[in-house]
C-alpha cells in the first residue's frame, strides 16, 4: 500500500474547533461520515461554515486524507455523556483520542478511500506508539445506542471490524515497523489547498470539481469543459441558471445558500440497488425494457431521465449526456453504449 499525502486544511475557530489542547493521544476512534457521497472536502466545508458542536480531526475519501483540526487540538467526535470511553480507556475520547472519519458511497471509490483510511490508522499507531489491537475503537462501541459506524460503511463493502484491524496491522508491519524498514513517520506534504466560499471565477481545485459534478447531476450541464475543477465562465453560467431556477439571488457565486440548495436538490444518496443494465447500444428514439432499465439506473444515481416509461426520449438522452460529462473517458453524445454502461455500473456499485 502506497505512502499517502496528508492534507492539513484547518477550519476556522468556532463551535467545531475550540482550539483546546489535546494533551496526549491515547487511542484512535474510527468513524464513518454516515452521509453517503459526502466527500472529505464536503465535510470540511460543512464544519467550517455551519460550526456545529461536533467535529472530527480527519476526513478520508478516495482523494484526500484531510485533517481539518490539528492533532494537537481536541475535536468533538464522541458524546461526553457516553461513558464507555472512560470505562475502556480511563479518559474521554474528546480529551485523549484522534477521531478519523471514512467517507463512502456515490462517486467515492471505496477501495481507494479504504486504503487511505487503513494507512492513516497505521500512521497514527506509529506516530503515537499505540497498539492496534487495543488502541483503535469503533464509534459504535463507545456509543452503541446511537451509532453504528464505521461498521455501517465497512459492512456495506464486505469488511468486518476484525478484518479492518488486521489490515491496519499488516500496513503497520509493512510500512512503519522496524522490520518493515520504514521507520520515519510520514509528514504532511500538502497544506491549505481549500477554496473558501463563495466560489467565483478563477477558483480551482477538488471542491470546485465537486460543485461542478453536483451541477451536472441536478440538470445544469457543462458541455464544453465538464467537471474540470476550474471555475470558469461556463460554470458561472450554470450556477446562475441553477440560482434562477430555485429562486436564489442570481450572482454566479457559490456561497452558503447556493451550496445548501445544491445539496438539498441532490438529496441523500441511498444504498445502491443492483439494477440490470442492457448490453446493447441505445439512442434517441429507442423504446422497450432496455430503455427502461437505463432510466431506472440513471434516476438512482441522481440523473433524472424524466418518466420511467421505456422511451429513450430527449430527457433520457440529456440525462445520459449529463452523466457522460462527468468522465473524460466518455463521449458526451447522449448515446448509451458499452463504455457508458461500465461507468453507470461503477456508480451503482459505489
Amino acid at each position: 500500500m502506497a505512502k499517502y499525502n496528508i492534507t492539513q486544511d484547518y477550519i476556522d475557530y468556532g463551535d467545531s474547533r475550540s482550539g483546546e489542547e489535546l494533551q496526549n493521544v491515547e487511542y484512535i476512534v474510527s468513524h464513518d461520515t454516515g452521509n453517503p457521497g459526502s466527500t472529505a472536502y464536503n465535510n470540511r466545508s460543512y464544519f467550517d461554515r455551519i460550526q456545529p458542536l461536533a467535529s472530527a480531526h480527519t476526513f478520508i475519501d478516495d482523494n484526500y486524507i484531510l485533517e481539518i483540526i490539528p492533532q494537537t487540538e481536541k475535536a468533538w467526535h464522541v458524546r461526553y455523556n457516553a461513558a464507555k470511553d472512560n470505562t475502556l480507556f480511563g479518559e474521554d475520547a474528546n480529551d485523549a483520542a484522534i477521531g478519523v472519519e471514512l467517507a463512502y458511497g456515490s462517486n467515492i471509490d471505496f477501495q481507494d478511500a479504504y486504503n487511505r483510511y487503513v494507512w492513516y490508522h497505521a500512521y497514527l499507531i506509529d506516530k503515537y506508539g499505540l497498539n492496534p489491537d487495543t488502541d483503535i475503537v469503533a464509534h459504535s462501541t463507545l456509543d452503541p445506542q446511537r451509532r453504528t459506524d464505521p461498521q455501517n460503511a465497512l459492512h456495506q463493502n464486505g469488511i468486518s471490524w476484525d478484518e479492518f484491524i488486521q489490515d491496519v496491522k499488516e500496513v503497520y508491519q509493512t510500512e512503519f515497523s522496524e522490520d518493515g524498514g520504514a521507520t520515519e513517520p510520514a509528514e504532511p506534504e500538502v497544506k491549505g489547498v481549500s477554496v473558501e466560499l463563495p466560489l467565483d471565477i478563477g477558483d480551482e481545485g477538488q471542491f470546485v470539481k465537486e460543485i461542478q459534478q453536483d451541477l451536472i447531476r441536478t440538470g445544469f450541464p457543462l458541455p464544453i469543459y465538464g467537471a474540470d475543477g476550474i471555475y470558469g465562465e461556463e460554470t458561472q453560467r450554470a450556477v446562475m441558471r441553477f440560482q434562477s431556477a430555485y429562486g436564489l439571488h442570481v450572482d454566479g457565486l457559490v456561497g452558503p445558500n447556493t451550496l445548501a440548495k445544491l445539496k438539498e436538490v441532490l438529496g441523500s444518496s441511498s444504498p445502491a440497488i443492483d439494477f440490470p443494465l442492457p448490453d446493447k447500444v441505445l439512442s434517441l428514439g429507442d423504446e422497450g425494457e432496455a430503455a427502461k432499465q437505463v432510466q431506472r439506473a440513471l434516476k438512482d444515481i441522481n440523473f433524472d431521465p424524466g418518466a420511467i416509461d421505456g422511451i429513450y426520449g430527449p430527457k433520457t438522452q440529456d440525462a445520459v449526456r449529463r452523466f457522460q460529462s462527468m468522465y473524460a473517458a466518455l463521449a458526451n453524445d447522449g448515446i448509451y453504449g458499452p463504455n457508458t454502461r461500465k461507468y453507470i455500473r461503477m456508480e451503482l456499485n459505489d
